[in-house]
């Protein structure tokens, strides 16, 4: 098989060993910008050391290590790590501290890193730190427990270097390395996030600087004086860029402070030197105190103002794109207060109804509509003003000059988030015209299959499926009625009709049957009967509630209307156009089958026919004897 690398193209194998190469140039630099920056604060840091204890009353190191861990991919923190160690023990190693001495400081500080980074998150910007449970695991593990552990080891490890008892040194220590935990830790972020490089953005580049500019001048101003304890009047400006500017801002802003306020303090000015202080660690102690006050202030206003700035700026993108989705849909886009007056009308109505939608503000939707479907349209509103989550509506909108379009109207409550109540309702409106026309189209397709299946084509009579269907349904309707009742079935044949077919031909024969057929239909009056072409030039008649005398009084009229017609028929004895018919009535509360009362009628008609024809022949029963008239 071989090896797969060995497999692969030059330019492949000169593009990865190129990648590698700079995963480790990088890995390189990453390893030297942390040894550089944690030399270069551990000599800062040692700047500080007072000559009671030596415990350096700042110690920003480890804050600023801690960062770079919490900002770093996972592969370079063994990198960052590395590079702390060695520029911890470069540094004590700088300042003639023994190799034994500088191991004990570079592990105490490499133990209390570690510890804090347990607690820390990992972030890609500073205001992932101040979320508050974020913040207060952070402040419990990183700012409090990590300094108890790392000063104990200190103080164990130190025990013949340091002067004094081990409580005071080791209060010194977790005083010195929490504050500067709390404070540095996001400063430093600010830069290896690079935030900092957002205060050079076009748009807040100047208020930033000015903001900026401020507090270096009231800062120096309070602690360019030694007479009055104006310690707090430094305040005022941090607040003020809390509130200006963002959090990288605020951090950058705290270091000037803290510069300006250590550098005047060290000279022997500022009002930390009205307080009698024995010592100048404690005039530190109480800056970086004066300074974790500052934060505790700053911290929340600029996460409530970043809150709501981010609330306006989702309220504001939600409204552009809520504009610019409602101005380029096609439907129209309504806002409607409680009472169903518009209060927004999107530019689509123009082109649909013909209508501004400035001139709408303030009518009442349902006013749209024609007269006729006004109140079902306001009382859908109604309905989702009180509360119901949606609701629809298809009414006739009108429009000038043009017949009124079909609209669907599609309502939806908006509930206050607040207090649960319905606070306004939104309206989409659809032209459904079209739809609407292809809706009537298809029923009336409908209703002509219907009528195509059920009808006779020639006569405009049911045809026999209708018969044998309304039959059997007439019939279960008299069954389940209370009370008894009858239905006759009258058959009805044209006399002689092949031989008029054939002299008169079948165009005269299909003429002659449609005239039968409406003498039939007007002689049975009622909306009840049904007539139906049977079958060839056979006719029959459903009479309900009809009993035998009855149906023999129809089948009568109906032969002398047929008779009076006096339609010529060469073929036939009486020289016109005649019909013979059988009638037969059962109860329908009798457990027959319908089916035999039209097979009595049938036997009735044969039987008219063997009399003579052009008359009528009752059946009195199923099997019963015929009788004619």
């Amino acid at each position: 098989m071989g090896n797969p690398a060995a497999r692969r193209s030059p330019s492949l194998r000169a593009v990865t060993q190129t990648s590698r190469l700079a995963k480790r140039l990088g890995d390189v630099w990453c390893l030297l910008l942390t040894v550089t920056a944690t030399t270069l604060t551990c000599l800062a840091s040692g700047a500080l050391k007072t000559m009671a204890g030596e415990i350096a009353p700042i110690w920003f190191t480890n804050a600023v290590l801690l960062s770079q861990l919490m900002v770093v991919s996972r592969r370079r923190r063994y990198w960052v790590l590395a590079g702390g160690v060695l520029g911890n023990l470069a540094a004590n190693l700088y300042v003639g501290e023994s190799l034994g001495v500088s191991v004990s400081y570079s592990s105490a500080d490499i133990v209390e890193v570690l510890i804090a980074f347990a607690f820390a998150p990992l972030v890609s910007s500073v205001s992932e730190l101040v979320r508050p449970k974020v913040l207060m695991r952070f402040v419990a593990g990183g700012v409090l427990l990590a300094p108890v552990v790392s000063g104990l080891l200190a103080t164990i490890l130190l025990r013949g270097q340091l002067s004094g008892n081990m409580f005071p040194n080791l209060a010194n220590w977790f005083i010195s390395d929490a504050l500067s935990l709390a404070i540095f830790t996001p400063a430093a972020l600010v830069f290896w996030t690079g935030e900092v490089a957002q205060l050079l953005r076009a748009d807040r580049r100047r208020k930033t600087a000015f903001l900026l500019v401020v507090v270096c001048i009231v800062t120096a101003g309070v602690f360019g004086q030694s007479k009055f304890p104006l310690l707090y009047w430094a305040l005022p400006p941090i607040v003020l860029l809390a509130f200006q500017a963002d959090l990288a801002g605020v951090m950058v802003g705290l270091l000037l402070c803290l510069a300006i306020a250590v550098s005047f303090t060290i000279r022997g000015t500022g009002p930390l030197w009205v307080f009698p202080y024995e010592s100048m660690q404690g005039r530190i102690f109480g800056l970086q105190l004066f300074l974790v006050a500052a934060l505790g202030i700053a911290l929340p206003i600029t996460a409530t103002q970043a809150q709501r700035n981010r609330l306006f700026t989702m309220l504001r993108d939600g409204e552009r794109r809520y504009r610019v989705l409602a101005e380029n849909a096609t439907d129209i886009v309504m806002s409607l207060g409680l009472d169903g007056r518009l209060t927004y009308v999107s530019p689509r109505v123009t082109a649909l109804l013909g209508l501004s939608p400035d001139h709408l503000i303030g009518l009442h939707l349902a006013d749209l509509a024609v007269s006729d479907d006004r109140n079902a349209l306001a009382m859908a509103i109604g309905k989702v003003a009180s509360g119901e989550v949606e609701a629809s509506e298809t009414s006739r909108f009108l429009r000038k000059g043009v017949k009124a379009l079909w609209m669907e109207t599609h309502l939806r409550c908006v509930v206050d988030p607040f207090s649960g109540k319905p606070d306004s309702l939104t309206a989409t409106v659809r032209d459904v015209t079209e739809q609407r026309l292809n809706e009537e189209r298809a029923a009336d397709e409908r209703a002509e299959l219907h009528s195509l299946a059920f009808r006779d084509g020639l006569t405009g009579l049911f045809n026999r499926r209708h018969f044998d269907r309304e039959l059997g349904r007439r019939w279960q309707q008299g069954a389940r009625a209370d009370k008894s009742g009858y239905m006759a079935v009258i058959m009805t044949d044209v006399d002689a009709y092949k031989k008029y077919n054939d002299f008169y031909g079948h165009q005269s024969g299909d003429e002659c049957l449609r005239i039968i057929a409406g003498a039939i239909a007007s002689s049975a009056a009622r909306f009840t009967d049904t007539v139906a072409r049977y079958g060839g030039e056979e006719f029959a008649l459903i009479l309900c509630d009809t009993d035998q005398e009855g149906a023999l009084a129809v089948a009568e009229r109906i032969r002398r209307s047929v008779e009076s017609l006096h339609l010529p028929h060469a073929g036939s004895e009486s020289g016109i156009v005649t019909i013979s018919l059988g009638v037969a009535a059962f109860c329908t509360n009798e457990h027959r089958d319908p089916t035999l009362l039209v097979a009595a009628a049938d036997r009735a008609l044969y039987a008219a026919k063997r009399q003579g024809r052009n008359c009528t022949c009752v059946a009195d029963g199923v099997d019963g004897d015929l009788a004619d008239v």
